[in-house]
């Protein structure tokens, strides 16, 4: 019986850790790229933001990793790290030695959940590692507190988009219909979120992942953070992703396979 907790989780982790190692490798390429080639990237000339300085080692991470290229491929890939639930399961025949295990669907559903957050947390934490530990290699430093403060935004953001695409697949069998439809979904909510009555609000869910806030700048160019991460938003999506989790425990427990 000691064994079956242990053998569940590792159940989880393999059935996800090809993905997960995709998703690193990928986030992981371009934050090693952005700081290795940042001269290069700046010459080719990236779009620079209102309050931002043209030339900042730290500006050019902040809009090529931050704000850009790897927030998007953080963003869209998380919706495959989602993807988990029985109808997968049943899709790759392994659904009848899945039910056979002496446990119920509710712990199945809360195993993979857990251990899909945990990596998506890695995730999240990824360009933090990387980005200030290979500044130095080409003269330049960004600062911990800042890569941290959007480990934290990209993984609270990451979590409605991970339950979203969990809670579809377990709604829809099929290998593409659940990811499409989260993809569709997020596109969505970011084009609702820019019209014009709900703008003020600030819903759109990339814009959060990016966000920036006031800034002040110190003398050695590196971006200081001035203003508190959105608390109330991240708990909103919080609230919102554990619906979507309940949902996808309550969809298990009455299908029938």
């Amino acid at each position: 019986m000691n064994g079956e907790p242990m053998m569940l989780w590792y159940k989880a982790w393999r059935e996800s850790r090809m993905r997960f190692a995709m998703i690193a490798v990928a986030v992981a390429a371009i934050c090693v790229y952005a700081v290795l080639f940042h001269d290069q990237i700046q010459a080719n000339g990236i779009p620079i933001r209102p309050g931002l300085r043209d030339g900042a080692y730290s500006e050019n991470i902040y809009q090529f990793v931050y704000s850009g290229t790897a927030k998007g491929v953080f963003a869209l890939l998380v919706i495959f790290l989602g993807l988990g639930g029985l109808l997968r399961e049943r899709a790759h025949r392994t659904a009848i030695f899945t039910l056979a295990l002496p446990v119920s669907r509710m712990r199945l559903i809360l195993t993979q959940i857990v251990v899909g957050l945990a990596e998506m947390a890695a995730l999240a934490l990824l360009p933090a590692l990387l980005i200030p530990s290979l500044s130095p290699l080409v003269h330049q430093s960004f600062p911990l507190a800042e890569a941290l403060h959007f480990s934290v935004l990209w993984f609270g953001c990451g979590t409605i988009i991970f339950a979203s695409a969990f809670f579809l697949s377990v709604v829809f069998g099929g290998e593409y219909i659940a990811p499409v439809a989260c993809y569709i979904a997020l596109i969505s909510q970011s084009l609702v979120a820019q019209w014009a009555p709900l703008r003020p609000y600030r819903l759109n869910l990339m814009w959060t992942m990016g966000e920036f806030g006031t800034r002040h700048w110190d003398p050695q160019h590196n971006v200081l953070l001035s203003s508190p991460l959105p608390w109330t938003r991240l708990l909103i999506i919080a609230l919102i992703a554990s619906g979507l989790f309940a949902l996808s425990a309550r969809t298990t427990q009455r299908q029938d396979f």
